[in-house]
């Protein structure tokens, strides 16, 4: 047979293209790109959501079309509904013309209408246009592809391997059944041959049903990697997730997002029986030969170094004790010496005078080392600075939009700079900082990692930093005291150095006090 895939040079459908020439069928591929394309078959550089005698014409002489035609996310010219609906139509006209019959359309697994879910509402009504279409029509449903290339398995892994903690929308209760690409890829060859398929409806889908928890849970043991499962709300996610889908390849989209939340499972049995395709499973070695050359985003990774815990964050766990009370004293501090005097500075430098003896003589750290002037420590706080003030920018500009009656909070920190003779500010700040590293980042942060692990560390680190901020009356101070100290608690626990950190913390201050960056 002669078989136009549409959408041939897309994950799927190169899987699609080695089964059918595999098969014996002549392939013609229609791409309305030029990216990475399968050799050995006709290419048609038509874009098929547009249809019309182009169209027509690239599928004149099939005998068969697969359409794989699919976004997900919408795009400047193109939504869900012109690529899932319009196209779909454009599609069916195209092939009327061209006297082309026979029609493998693959969708999604539980394909619903939705109107809250614009994804999930034009699959559904691309499908309707199918089953009207009058054609030999075939329905394959798709769960979670996995497979060479995917961006499936291989972006959990990237997430696995750049932090130990994965937000799971809704606690990963969703269930999904993942899929082998060469199971799809069958399960169209097959639809395609097989006339007791047509005007039927399959869902393609692995053997397993998994909630989304269990499949991160796989992914981190093929890895060999500790993972801790953050429950997020869907809704909480759906900002963060908005954000990443401006990037030119995001890791995740909103509807994909929607779909691990809702889940995405079907019945495997009537493929299995009707087109002979028995599912594999995803099994560990499968996830680790997939992932193998997978390294975290941008080279960048959040998590922290454990393999020396005996050694050092063994002794570190012993002054956890401490942390108990020396937290509410320091906060008690700060707030009790508002009432001897406004001078924001000196109530801090005061604080420390008491807290950071204290610290040094009863926590049982590696202080030394831990100050050591070592060049990695100076490189590692330097870049983490720089990435650090980019970052606090985007954030503010993203808070002062939804809040303007912050930038008024901000604009009353940068009058404390004037509060100190300018002699004074440079060795004060930096005293300031010093005695910040040392309480927050190596009394808290290193005991709380020692006993409970380095990603609570950093939570306890940053939370009792903010708490620390609230008697100071600013409350977008507090929120930056939040971020900024789980941020300083990870590149301390990282570096093992809190030079690193404290270089880190003067670049922000100069930037952000005295620069007024922000």
């Amino acid at each position: 047979m002669r078989v136009a895939v549409v959408g041939a040079s897309g994950f799927i459908g190169r899987a699609a293209v080695a089964t059918l020439q595999a098969a014996g069928h002549a392939v013609v591929g229609l791409s309305r790109g030029r990216r990475a394309r399968p050799a050995g078959i006709d290419w048609r550089e038509v874009d098929a959501t547009r249809g019309g005698p182009a169209l027509a014409g690239a599928l004149a002489g099939c005998d068969a079309v697969v359409n794989l035609v699919g976004i997900k996310r919408a795009e400047r010219g193109q939504d869900f509904a012109a690529a899932h609906v319009a196209a779909v139509r454009a599609l069916v006209a195209a092939m009327q013309a061209a006297g082309v019959r026979r029609l493998v359309h693959v969708g999604v697994a539980a394909t619903r209408d939705d109107p809250r879910r614009p994804y999930m509402a034009s699959k559904s009504a691309g499908e309707r246009e199918v089953l009207s279409s009058g054609l030999d029509w075939t329905i394959l449903r798709p769960g979670p592809v996995f497979g060479a290339g995917d961006d499936f398995v291989r972006n959990l892994a990237a997430t696995l391997r750049h932090a130990g903690v994965f937000p799971a929308p809704d606690g990963g209760r969703a269930l999904l059944q993942p899929v082998a690409v060469e199971d799809v890829a069958a399960a169209i060859a097959a639809a395609v041959e097989r006339p007791a398929a047509i005007g039927r409806t399959f869902d393609v889908v692995g053997p397993e049903r998994l909630s989304l928890a269990d499949i991160v849970r796989r992914v981190a043991a093929a890895l060999g990697l500790p993972v801790a499962l953050l429950p997020c709300p869907a809704p909480l996610l759906g900002v963060a997730v908005g954000l990443l889908e401006r990037l030119p390849d995001p890791l995740l989209t909103r509807a994909q997002l929607g779909l691990l939340t809702e889940g995405l499972i079907g019945d495997p049995g009537p493929a299995e029986r009707a087109l002979g395709v028995t599912p594999r499973a995803l099994t560990r070695e499968r996830i680790a030969a997939l992932a193998a050359d997978v390294g975290p985003w941008l080279g960048i990774s959040l998590r922290l170094r454990r393999g020396d815990e005996d050694r050092f964050f063994g002794p570190c766990a012993k002054g956890l004790v401490h942390v108990a009370w020396i937290v509410p004293l320091a906060i008690a501090l700060i707030a009790g010496l508002g009432a001897l005097t406004d001078h924001v500075w000196y109530r801090m430098l005061a604080a420390n005078l008491v807290l950071v003896p204290l610290c040094l003589r009863l926590v049982p750290l590696p202080w030394r080392a831990l100050w050591r002037p070592r060049p990695h420590a100076l490189v590692a706080g330097a870049l983490a600075g720089a990435l650090l003030l980019p970052l606090g920018w985007l954030v503010t500009r993203g808070l002062f939009a939804l809040a303007p009656e912050l930038g008024a909070q901000v604009a009353g920190v940068y009058g404390w700079a004037t509060l100190l003779p300018a002699a004074a500010a440079g060795p004060l700040l930096l005293a300031i900082a010093a005695g910040e590293e040392v309480v927050w980042r190596g009394a808290v942060a290193f005991a709380v990692a020692g006993r409970l692990g380095p990603w609570w560390g950093c939570a306890a680190a940053g939370a009792a930093f903010a708490l620390a901020h609230v008697s100071l009356g600013v409350p977008v101070l507090v929120l930056a005291a939040l971020g900024a100290g789980f941020f300083w608690a990870w590149l301390g626990l990282k570096t093992r150095s809190l030079l690193a950190v404290f270089v880190c913390h003067v670049l922000w201050d100069a930037c952000v006090a005295l620069l007024r960056l922000y």
